[in-house]
Parts: structure tokens; sequence; C-alpha cells
């Protein structure tokens, strides 16, 4: 059940486990431990996400007691950049197409988020090495912000307080799919709570910097709905100095209530 919601198998739930599955592929390409690289002597270095994507989304055919397969991949672009490619299949069908880039990080002054800086990770082996997790595959690695979309209305801004319990991670940076699920709550809010059962086609997301723990999120959004369909931009700013943190892009449409689907 912690897999699943009224439209089927959970995105925040995968991209949470295609996170952790992420973070493993590096330990292990690397040679080094589960916790943060470096020494005793620094502050710890972690892999921040710079960028996802989900492309050809289906989690609405995901049912209960499904079997989900995962194929993963990941490539050492350089000493300060990684890329992950993940495969979900139910049923011999494509639910998810995911695509994870992340660069190495490290706080200058210890616990405060503000003095992050993207740093190298030493012994990096000579040239991209890959490490293939069944059949996954090198995916396309793209730059820069996302594209604007001019015709679209603009729904508003919602103010987002984030619970360390709840959205933050271990190492005090609040989690990568923090950032959607606010876009995901300010989308519900503005639209009016029309859609509860949208499901994503496809969603795109840069990551731009996180904030300290207490500190508030403003979540802006257009959109474009037509019918079942419906396009998001959203824009998530620190709400303390007015920061950009990240932008999402989302295709997602509503999909009906299953007649096998349970209620209780």
């Amino acid at each position: 059940m912690p897999h699943l919601c009224p439209s089927g198998f959970s995105e925040n739930w995968l991209w949470k486990e295609l996170g952790h599955r992420h973070w493993e592929l590096i330990g292990q390409s690397l040679g080094r431990a589960a916790s943060g690289f470096g020494t005793e002597r620094e502050q710890p270095i972690y892999a921040a996400f710079q960028r996802i994507s989900l492309e050809h989304g289906a989690l609405d055919a995901v049912r209960e007691n499904d079997i989900l397969e995962v194929r993963s991949a990941l490539i050492l672009l350089s000493a300060t950049r990684v890329v992950s490619r993940h495969r979900a299949a139910c049923g011999g069908r494509l639910v998810a197409d995911v695509e994870m880039t992340s660069v190495f990080i490290q706080r200058r002054i210890a616990g405060e988020n503000r003095s992050i800086t993207r740093v190298k990770v030493g012994r990096h082996p000579a040239g991209p090495a890959l490490v293939d997790v069944g059949n996954g595959h090198r995916g396309s690695v793209e730059a820069g912000a996302l594209p604007s979309w001019t015709e679209m209305d603009e729904l508003g801004s919602v103010v987002v307080d984030p619970c360390p319990q709840l959205e933050f991670n271990g190492a005090g940076l609040l989690y990568f799919s923090s950032y959607v699920a606010a876009v995901d709550r300010t989308e519900w809010q503005l639209s009016g709570r029309r859609r509860p059962r949208s499901t994503t086609r496809a969603r795109r997301v840069v990551f731009h910097s996180n904030i300290e723990i207490g500190d508030r999120l403003v979540v802006r959004i257009k959109g474009s709905m037509d019918g079942a369909t419906a396009r998001f931009k959203a824009s998530i700013c620190s709400e303390a100095d007015g920061r950009l943190l990240a932008e999402v892009m989302t295709d997602c449409v509503n999909v009906p209530m299953r007649s096998s689907q349970r209620t209780g």
C-alpha cells in the first residue's frame, strides 16, 4: 500500500526509491562506504541532484499486487558529475523512463547549507566508468534551465513550510523528492482540487540550490488545462532571500477510477 496512490503507483515513492538506487550505484562504482564521501577530517561529500526527468509515464497501469521491475545503470561523467538511468516496467510494459544527474557537493561550513560548494571526488577512475544493473542504457545528459512556456495561465503561488522530520534527509538537506511533492501540493490547491486522480506522463526538474531547516518555500505555478490533460511550469524560491531553488515542468492527466480498485 505505501507504493500506491489513488491514481496507481506513487511517483513520490518511486523518486525516493530511485534516489536510493542512484546513491548505492555511486558507492559501488567508486568503492566507497555508503555514508558521505571524504575523510574524517573534512566535511562529508554528498551527491546532490542537479536535474531529474521522467518520460513515458504510465504509473496508472500499476495495481495492487503487481510486480514492478526496475533496471538501472550509472555513468560517471567526470570527477564532479554522474548520471543514472532507470527503466521501470510492469507486466512487460514500460511505466517510467527516468534519468537522474547529480554533482558532488560539500559544505564549507558545518551545518550550513548556504555554504555548499561543488567539489571533485578523489581517486576518480580514468575516463567514464559504467555500472550496469540489468539492461540499463546510457541516457542523454542535458544542461541549462528549462524552456519557458508562454501560453500558460498564471495560477498563483503558495508558501510551503517543509517539516524536518518528513522532508529533509539525513545529511540535513531538503530532499529532492520534497521539491516535487511541494509542486504537487501547490498544483492540487491552485487547480481548485479538481484533479484527485492525476498521474504524471512527463516531469523534468532542474535544481539550483538548497535551504536551511526552518526556511520556507514559495512555489509559483503557471498552467494550461484542457479536459483531462494538464501542463504545469513551477518555480520554487526561498522565501527568506528569493533565491531560485528549482524549476519543475509537468505533463499530467486525470485517470478514471478503475472498477477493480478498492475504496476502503
